[in-house]
């Protein structure tokens, strides 16, 4: 197969991976933007009238002239152009024309399998933030390198709890061989583990058909699924596929099933192409209707499996609502609200009164941000949903319900339609949703601090993923279980966790989880004060923009290096980063952001040595909406301001809020903000009285930070510990818990400045110059301690 590209002015446009880039640069566009930009591209020799270029983008001709513009505006902007004398020229009462100056140039590639085409998009998203979904909701059919813009009302519910549990806990700172027919698997007994990857279907050009691509993927998976062999979803398999149109590093025995769909004197024929462990069949089946082929013909491969087709499953949908239902998908999954409204609208009356176009309607204000209507008609849903409705509808219903109301922050709400979901998927045999229920029950009992809750729930998500054989899904639970350990204080469980989920995300060739995984696993390893690996993860996702289409995202990653530079010394890069949040992000969908890097943006200035500063940068950040948002970052931002009325002289002020700060923490306890109210307390009673007592409180604080075991804190009580015990002479002490912290004194400025200060004391020079050369080394810009006077 061949790969063009085309290059014009500084940019490369890619449509096989559908990718514009303006040198290195990736241009991030919606998807009927690109598509609309490559079909001039690829159509330069002529002028393009409008309604061929609607139907080309869009595949209908009923589009308003006014989206076009728009689209094309879009495009111009992406281009630099300001008006119709730039690359894109408006044919009057015609169309346009693509006229700027471009270079083809074809590669040879290997044959790939079929490319997914991105369906097309009608309007930018609504990203402020993210709410759990039901995974059969949860991605673009297109390029996963986009999809992300789209996360806000469908991605995972295992992917969501990235965004409620990880909040960067950054302690710092706080050829084909031939094959006999039927020999596809092994005995039925292997088939039973094996998972099957259905890839975008080959189907007629016309557009009229470009909905089958992803729909003959759900079809085939369902009807796999409910033989019981895994298959993945559509949103987990377009997320696995590479700009070449192949799924990555697949495990052994996989079923890789390529459908191809034709049509002829009004009958089509549905082929199953299926390759396993380099072995190849196919399989095939006709009927007048695609999605009767589709199933008489996966029918044939679980025969072919040792399977009995499903008899005792769902009742098949009549032909006309599935096909609505898959066109409608289709749209959602490429925010075509509209088209998927009109697509309903225009259906016949007793296909609309079908339930499952009540949930899609849903389903689209759900997409359009419109989460109140979305509840009333769920509710209304609920409440009229017939007797003899199978389980796995209803369970869909109220795990649709859970997801939007967990989106209105009505998190009891939520709680009850999530156990309810749970209570009718669990006979159901419906494991994605069973899977997501659980994954949205975790987020609530996450978001509310019940963590061993939210890891059982996970557990279980976990199991029902891998009985579905969705790969990236199981990826996801284990990024989410990791997650979970990190925020109850568990990083050196969290690590290896996180990092088998980043490399099978990897292997996967998911974009946008990678990008959430990787950001989780910087929070982990500052916590494990592995500082150097901290910063290789964060630079594998430099910039942001090339490895997340989500703006949220990105601003996460630059905060996530700003906490990594500030934790190296290197304060003036953090400094940037955290001005450009300050300047750029959306005050509004990014105001967390905001927020969070001014808190950082404070400690900054106090690691300066600018305490004045510091103290009136950080008063911003005691707001009780940062509290509920970044309750730990709280406590170390408060700390750090603690610090700062100290050095200032202001012990009255400092004393005042210490009582404050431990108030708060006693209201909402956990171990690791105890250990940081016993430090407070400590360093202001040797603020005012640096006696025994004071000294007690500083053993009580290490003691705290030895029995929760995350070596950042050890070593942020050790050095005001040390301090303290070497200010009242007691240097046999100071050395036992130097040697507590000396693991790290290569690599952390605290550890070494309480090394070098203790092998003064102890009057042994030479190790004294050594260790103070490597606390020159790890500051960076930051101010060091005045040194103790004998």
């Amino acid at each position: 197969m061949a790969t063009r590209h085309y290059f014009f002015r500084t940019f490369r446009l890619d449509p096989a991976a559908r990718e514009l880039h303006d040198g290195d640069e990736l241009v991030v566009l919606p998807a009927s933007a690109l598509d609309c930009l490559v079909y001039l591209v690829e159509h330069r020799e002529r002028a393009v009238g409008r309604d061929e270029l609607i139907s080309a983008v869009w595949g209908r001709t009923d589009v308003a002239d006014t989206l076009l513009a728009q689209t094309i505006l879009r495009v111009r902007r992406a281009l630099g152009d300001s008006g119709s004398d730039g690359a894109i020229r408006t044919i009057a009462r015609f169309g346009y024309r693509w006229i700027e100056d471009t270079r083809e140039v074809v590669e040879a590639n290997v044959a790939a399998s079929p490319e997914p085409v991105a369906a097309p998009v009608e309007g930018e998203a609504d990203e402020a933030s993210f709410a759990a979904g039901p995974v059969a909701e949860a991605s673009d059919p297109g390029d996963a390198r986009v999809r992300a813009r789209r996360r806000h009302r469908g991605m995972p519910v295992a992917v969501i709890l990235v965004l409620v549990v990880a909040i960067v806990t950054a302690t710092w700172w706080s050829g084909r061989d031939a094959m006999p027919q039927g020999d596809v698997a092994t005995p039925a007994a292997d088939a039973q583990d094996a998972p099957a990857l259905v890839l975008p279907a080959d189907v007629p050009g016309s557009s009229d058909w470009s909905w089958l691509r992803v729909g003959l993927i759900d079809v085939v998976g369902h009807r796999l699924r409910e033989a019981g062999v895994p298959a993945a979803p559509s949103e987990s398999v377009f997320a696995m596929l590479g700009a070449d149109g192949n799924a990555r590093d697949l495990p052994t025995g996989t079923l890789r099933i390529a459908p191809s769909a034709r049509v002829r004197d009004g009958q089509w024929t549905v082929r199953l192409h299926v390759q396993r462990d380099g072995q190849v069949s196919d399989v095939e089946a006709s009927s007048g209707d695609v999605l009767q082929a589709t199933r008489a013909a996966t029918d044939l491969l679980l025969v072919r499996l040792g399977r009995e087709p499903p008899r005792n499953g769902e009742q098949p949908r009549p032909i006309a609502l599935e096909e609505l239902l898959q066109r409608t998908r289709a749209a959602l999954l490429a925010d075509q609200f509209d088209l998927a409204l009109h697509l309903i609208t225009q259906a016949p009356d007793e296909v609309r009164a079908h339930p499952e176009i009540a949930l899609r309607l849903a389903q689209i204000d759900q997409g359009r941000g419109d989460y109140a209507a979305a509840e009333v008609r769920l509710v209304a849903l609920v409440d009229a949903l017939p007797a003899d409705a199978s389980a796995a509808l209803r369970g869909r219903v109220l795990g649709s319900l859970g997801a939007v109301r967990f989106r209105r922050g009505h998190a009891a709400g939520a709680a009850d339609s999530y156990a309810e979901a749970v209570r009718v998927l669990e006979p159901a045999h419906d494991p994605l949703a069973l899977a997501a229920a659980y994954s949205g029950r975790a987020a609530i009992a996450s978001q509310q601090e019940r963590l061993d809750e939210a890891a059982a729930d996970l557990g279980r998500a976990r199991v029902e993923m891998e009985a579905a054989g969705d790969a990236l899904g199981l990826a996801q639970v284990d990024m989410n279980l990791g997650l979970v350990e990190s925020r109850n204080y568990r990083p050196a469980q969290a690590l290896p966790i996180l990092a088998g989920a980043e490399a099978r995300i990897a292997s996967l060739g998911a974009r946008e989880e990678l990008a959430y995984v990787r950001f989780a696993l910087v929070g982990v390893r500052l916590q494990m004060l592995d500082l150097a690996e901290a910063l290789e993860t964060i630079q594998s996702c430099w910039p942001p923009e090339t490895h997340t289409g989500n703006p949220r995202m990105r601003w996460r990653l630059v905060l996530s290096k700003a906490f990594v530079l500030i934790g190296m010394g290197r304060l003036g890069e953090a400094e940037v980063l955290l001005s450009r949040i300050s300047i750029e992000a959306d005050p509004k969908d990014d105001a967390d952001i905001r927020a969070r890097a001014g808190a950082l943006a404070g400690i900054a200035l106090a690691a300066r040595g600018r305490h004045e500063d510091a103290v009136a940068r950080t008063e911003a950040s005691l707001a009780p909406t940062f509290a509920d948002d970044s309750p730990d970052l709280y406590v170390s931002t408060w700390t750090v301001r603690l610090r700062s009325l100290r050095q200032l002289g202001r012990l009255d002020a400092a004393e005042a809020e210490t009582a404050a700060l431990v108030a708060w923490i006693e209201a909402h306890p956990n171990p690791w903000r105890r250990v940081h109210a016993a430090l407070a307390q400590a360093e202001q009673a040797w603020a005012r009285s640096p006696d025994e007592a004071a000294l007690a409180q500083f053993a009580s604080a290490f003691m705290l930070a030895g029995s929760l075991g995350i070596p950042d804190d050890l070593v942020e009580v050790a050095e005001r510990y040390v301090a303290a015990l070497l200010e009242r002479g007691e240097i046999d002490q100071a050395s036992a818990v130097v040697g507590r912290i000396a693991p790290w004194a290569d690599r952390d400025l605290r550890a070494a400045w309480a090394q070098a200060q203790l092998y003064r004391a102890q009057d042994r020079v030479d190790a004294w110059q050594r260790s103070t050369e490597r606390v020159l080394q790890l500051a960076g810009e930051r101010a060091l301690p005045a040194p103790r006077i004998d």
